[in-house]
């Protein structure tokens, strides 16, 4: 398929984005009578990731992004809930009530540096991703991202979220309830270890869930962005 025709054919998926491969040719149609260039619908999709990722970043960067939020807060691995929730009636999940937040304190603090990692992938898009994207549904756009930067996210963002795990005192805390709740046969290892393995995955996912609903709300309506080129591509 020629590039051009392609690059148009996204022009229309405005109009028709969970579309079945077998309506490709009539989308073709409705992209060439629609006059849509190939660089337009080219660079109206990686502006719709680009303002996607830039807004979910921002949103849970700040203050309660993650902790403010019960769609992505960060529970407690699964053994440690246990116990908070059988010391907590009692008067002493305190400590573990602190690791609760303070996890979720970390996401926040290091979820600003998996800005760059996504904005590459989005640069180095090609037509073959862009065919996956098409075909897609509404958050396609995000699930590719998902898919080419969870493996790099994962190694970059785990030394910032472990930094983040100490200076929120996170760590100390998880300390502090090991020894007050004699928890060492669960937590095994040291402290930051064991919290960022857990915890950097989950910290991801909160991202990816805000970047779907950006993408999809840009989808749905592209002109509250005050974008032209968005307007004028998907509109």
């Amino acid at each position: 398929m020629d590039r051009r025709i392609f690059l148009a054919l996204l022009g229309a998926s405005g109009m028709a984005w969970n579309a079945d491969a077998t309506d490709l040719k009539s989308l073709i149609e409705k992209a060439t009578a629609k006059g849509g260039s190939g660089s337009d619908a080219d660079g109206a999709l990686r502006e719709t990731l680009t303002d996607g990722t830039l807004s979910a970043v921002t949103r849970v960067s700040k203050p309660d992004g993650y902790w403010g939020d019960s769609a992505i807060r960060i529970p407690l691995p699964k053994a440690l809930a246990g116990v908070q929730a059988i010391a907590k009636p009692l008067g002493m999940s305190g400590a573990l009530d602190d690791v609760h937040l303070r996890m979720n304190r970390a996401a926040e603090a290091a979820a600003p540096l998996a800005r760059d990692l996504f904005l590459d992938a989005i640069r180095g898009m090609t037509i073959k991703d862009a065919v996956g994207i098409i075909k897609g549904g509404p958050t396609s756009g995000t699930e590719y991202l998902q898919k080419t930067t969870t493996p790099r996210l994962t190694s970059a963002f785990t030394p910032p979220m472990e930094d983040a795990l100490q200076s929120t005192g996170c760590v100390q805390s998880l300390d502090a309830a090991v020894k007050r709740n004699k928890l060492g046969g669960i937590v095994h290892g040291d402290a930051k270890t064991y919290l960022s393995k857990y915890a950097v995955g989950l910290a991801l996912n909160g991202l990816f869930h805000y970047i779907g609903v950006e993408e999809t709300s840009i989808r749905h309506d592209p002109g509250k962005t005050g974008s032209n080129l968005l307007k004028r591509v998907f509109g």
